[in-house]
């Protein structure tokens, strides 16, 4: 049988795996299966048995709605998710055994995912309350269109748009059904809440609400009612993902120091003082999946943690020891784990990887990291006989800055000769490469048609250790551009790649840095900008995260470095730039908004030098490309490949 090569449109055959379950006995998963239905998304629970003798998994609920963040009850009769088949996102409750499911909240505004309580007879959630009721002589149009007062930085949010005139607090909603009970209540958001373990108290994220600190968040907890509420940390610049330790001694929390710095670590948080102490310094939380991380769990009885860190490029599921902070790798090999599960006095893990190979993959280990077991793979029919490529991570030499690590994709069908090389800059900087389809399906669509491709983990990047990523701050595309030239050539030399067939692209930091690398070097023949930093000084005003992001990147505040802020912005030089750029930007995008990319669009066409085309997707936020309209998305992928191809292909080689 001949190989089907990547597409475009496999974009729509593709099964996400967005939650991975595990039950309280370890016999079951649960898990939520994206696909797409033309235009739009879908999402069913299904349910795997891991017993020896267990059959296929088999689908819990159907429908054309939206059924998400599966949850079991603690003696698993029960199983808790978000749905779409009401008006909003609604919580419902299902039998994992069959039957129908019933319905638990009503909101205005829908619910975020729920938590159980221990003894199985409620649950917690967020959800959002309006600011101001509409008063009954005014209209709902009108009452849209009434002016807007803003008061904070943090007005604005990408995927959501200005979010003052609502605050997110917490709830409780009876299994047998009533109104839900609201807890928290205030000027601020609660999120991110947990149950302790005797269901007595609540620990909870809640925002500030200073006008220039309402982005930050700190731990607090309260009774289960809602009473008694008190903040618990002060010093961290921002906490999410609590969980408390079975004994309800500790809280276990995601954060940092440094308010700016998106690289995360486990603190080890004492539930009554708030004292809090980092679990291991050099443990970096990972940064996949972007919308939906889990939590820390504690296992062993409390005796160790169970986290996704980063590590040398990967998520990698690892347990932490308390008692002399040793770290064993769960699951073996260089695999990007995205999504895990764990239950306090259980002695299995599910964990789904999603990367090159395994296409949102589950699969089951135990605490101690034996007995792995597979479970299944959802898109294994669509990655049967596909094109072959082989990837491996692979080390630079690199500058004066050192060395670097990379992931190489090379047609297995390359035949003798060099190949031209597609090279992609991951956001950030501080995330690091992510190796997963839905983020990066062109990586496969061109590897298909011969190309190579090299994704760099440069200097900036994560999960390399914080002095590896804090290097690049105040220094944006001058040490990580040579690092990426570096590896060219290594790459060029090593007749592998031909030299006069390169192109560069990237989104977020990625189109920073290829904005950034056309106006320095004629190097490459074809560029993609993607939802750009192309203005830091303007950025920094405009962006929704860029007022505390932004000093935090240029290492010192706009009044103090404004000359670093211009010296630094791509759109100084691209006066010079005669790379031919494709410009791919959502309208609606509020992390890099529209004006970035309007303002590398303008000069470019002004200066004349380079071809170059606009492409502006009406409501795409900054995830478009893995999260868009799957039109857009597909269009996103095909016009890449066709743009890179057009000026980089074999028929296209320009003089440099």
């Amino acid at each position: 049988m001949s190989s089907r090569p990547f597409t475009p449109e496999d974009i729509r055959d593709y099964k996400e795996v967005t939650d991975v379950q595990i039950s309280p006995d370890g016999r079951a998963l649960a898990y939520a299966l994206k696909t797409i239905d033309g235009e739009s998304y879908k999402s069913q629970l299904w349910l795997a048995s891991l017993d020896d003798d267990a059959g296929a998994p088999r689908p819990l609920t159907s429908g054309e709605h939206r059924d998400t963040t599966p949850r079991w009850s603690h003696d698993g009769s029960r199983i808790a998710f978000q749905s779409s088949r009401s008006e909003g996102i609604q919580l419902f409750v299902i039998d994992p055994h069959g039957g129908e499911a019933r319905q638990l909240t009503r909101m205005r505004d829908g619910v975020q995912k729920a938590t159980w309580s221990p003894d199985g007879t409620k649950l917690l959630f967020a959800a959002a309350v309006a600011v101001e009721r509409r008063p009954d002589d005014v209209s709902e149009a009108q009452w849209q269109d009434r002016p807007r007062v803003v008061t904070r930085a943090d007005y604005k949010s990408d995927g959501i748009g200005y979010k003052l005139d609502e605050r997110t607090h917490l709830y409780t909603v009876d299994l047998v059904g009533g109104e839900p009970r609201q807890l928290t209540e205030g000027d601020a958001d609660d999120l991110s809440a947990a149950w302790s373990m005797d269901g007595r108290a609540i620990a909870f994220a809640r925002s500030r609400t200073g006008p220039r600190d309402s982005h930050r968040t700190d731990l607090w907890r309260m009774d289960a009612d809602g009473k008694h509420a008190r903040r618990l940390t002060t010093e961290l610049s921002s906490v999410s993902s609590p969980a408390w330790s079975p004994d309800g001694r500790t809280i276990a929390v995601y954060g940092q120091r440094c308010d700016g710095n998106a690289r995360r670590e486990v603190w080890l948080v004492d539930a009554d003082s708030g004292a809090a102490r980092p679990l291991d310094e050099h443990l970096e939380v990972a940064s996949y999946p972007l919308d939906n991380q889990p939590p820390p769990f504690w296992i062993d009885e409390g005796r160790a943690l169970v986290v996704l860190r980063a590590y040398e490029g990967v998520s990698e599921l690892v347990r932490v020891s308390l008692q002399d902070r040793r770290i064993t790798a769960l699951a073996d090999g260089r695999r990007q784990v995205t999504s895990v599960s764990a239950w306090s006095g259980g002695d299995r893990i599910a964990f789904m990887c999603d990367d090159y190979v395994r296409h949102c993959e589950i699969s089951c280990v135990r605490v101690d990291g034996t007995d792995e077991r597979l479970v299944t793979r959802p898109n294994e029919d669509w990655a049967k006989n596909r094109v072959g490529f082989e990837v491996t991570q692979r080390r630079f030499e690199g500058t004066k800055e050192g060395e670097t690590w990379g992931w190489l994709m090379l047609p297995t069908s390359r035949g003798d000769g060099p190949v031209p090389l597609w090279v992609d800059i991951h956001g950030g900087p501080t995330s690091y490469v992510s190796l997963g389809f839905t983020y990066h399906p062109y990586w496969h669509v061109l590897v298909s048609r011969g190309w190579a491709v090299l994704a760099l983990d440069a200097l900036g990047s994560g999960s390399y250790g914080s002095g590896f990523a804090e290097r690049l701050r105040g220094h944006w595309g001058e040490r990580d551009l040579p690092q990426h030239l570096a590896a060219i050539d290594e790459l060029v030399e090593a007749g592998l790649v031909d030299g006069r067939r390169i192109a560069i692209g990237g989104k977020s930091y990625g189109g920073y840095l290829a904005a950034w690398a056309i106006g320095q070097t004629r190097r490459f023949c074809a560029a993609v900008v993607s939802a750009p930093v192309a203005n830091i000084l303007s950025h920094f005003g405009t962006s929704d995260s860029g007022y505390y992001v932004t000093p935090y990147a240029m290492a010192g505040e706009v009044w103090d470095a404004r000359e670093k802020y211009h010296a630094l912005s791509p759109v100084e030089y691209l006066e010079h730039a005669t790379t031919p750029t494709l410009i791919l930007q959502g309208e609606d995008d509020q992390r890099c908004p529209i004006g970035q990319a309007e303002e590398v669009f303008a000069t470019l066409v002004r200066a004349g030098k380079a071809p170059v085309e606009f492409i502006r997707y009406p409501g795409g936020d900054h995830h478009l490309a893995e999260k868009g309209s799957p039109s857009h998305r597909i269009d996103y992928t095909r016009r890449i490949a066709e743009w890179v191809e057009r000026w980089a292909g074999r028929d296209s080689r320009r003089s440099r």
